[in-house]
């Protein structure tokens, strides 16, 4: 998942060097919706090579959100909102004798992004920025995972002829945490990549 969603990247940047279009919010008060995040990959890591720790293996999430977009120029959108996230993991211990199995564990972040579409071709938006993380889970296996993260991707839109509606894909890749509000010298992060679908409705 993540080496195809580089490739659409990096393909659909190089080609929206030369090609622009109008942001579809142009005329409107921008528009709010509901989005949904999964179908897709998560992960628990360091940055570091540490000894002794327990692995963390993705097994799946989903993400729902409320999005408000606003037009900043003709080509470029503002993007905010609130999303509420569920991720499982499966947690093994580190190689040693006698080792209890691993286990499943789930932790939930609720996100409140800030990003920027920059729309090209009809039809095509590159999209990315910072969020802010609050780590709501209960249980301790994973770092806390409040902090500041970053989201990148690249999107499909559609508007409908006859209503004030617009529909959306986005496939995206995100990390967290990447400034903890946690102090220590080995901070667990998490990511995930996957695709966004959301439904708009623009406010006149």
């Amino acid at each position: 998942m993540r080496q195809v969603l580089f490739f659409v990247l990096c393909f659909m940047t190089g080609i929206s060097g030369s090609v622009k279009a109008q942001s579809s919010f142009l005329g409107s008060k921008g528009a709010i919706g509901i989005t949904y995040s999964g179908l897709g990959d998560n992960q628990a890591y360091y940055f570091e090579s540490l000894d002794g720790v327990g692995s963390y293996h993705g097994k799946g999430y989903y993400s729902l959100g409320i999005t408000y977009v606003r037009p900043l120029t003709n080509t470029i959108d503002m993007e905010t909102g609130i999303a509420y996230s569920t991720y499982k993991y499966q947690v093994g211990s580190a190689p040693m004798p006698d080792a209890p199995e691993p286990y499943n564990t789930t932790n939930a972040v609720v996100d409140i992004p800030v990003t920027v579409r920059w729309n090209f071709l009809k039809y095509f938006f590159l999209n990315g920025g910072l969020l802010l993380g609050i780590d709501t889970g209960q249980e301790d296996h994973l770092d806390s995972q409040t902090g500041i993260g970053a989201t990148i991707g690249v999107g499909a839109k559609y508007d409908l002829k006859k209503m004030p509606v617009g529909l959306f894909v986005n496939p995206y890749f995100k990390i967290h945490c990447l400034i903890p509000f946690s102090i220590g010298n080995h901070h667990q992060r998490t990511d995930e990549s996957g695709f966004r679908l959301g439904a708009l409705y623009y406010l006149r």
